[in-house]
């Protein structure tokens, strides 16, 4: 039986309107999030960055109650 992992990782794209980093998508996969930030790039006024985060698994805390 293989082991759940304790953390998801995700990709965040986030944007500056002028009042701070703000998130706007994420996703598991960074091609996903490469694609999303070209999108807003493209489209949106302000300035946008891709980040990296990691999250609690939400699986393994529903398995521990």
């Amino acid at each position: 039986m293989m082991e759940a992992n304790k953390y998801t990782y995700l990709w965040i794209v986030q944007g500056n309107y002028g009042y701070g980093w703000e998130d706007e998508a994420a996703s598991e996969s960074r091609k996903e999030a490469r694609d999303d930030l070209k999108a807003y790039r493209e489209n949106g006024p302000g300035s946008y960055r891709m980040i990296q985060r990691r999250e609690l698994n939400t699986l393994l805390q529903e398995g521990a109650r």
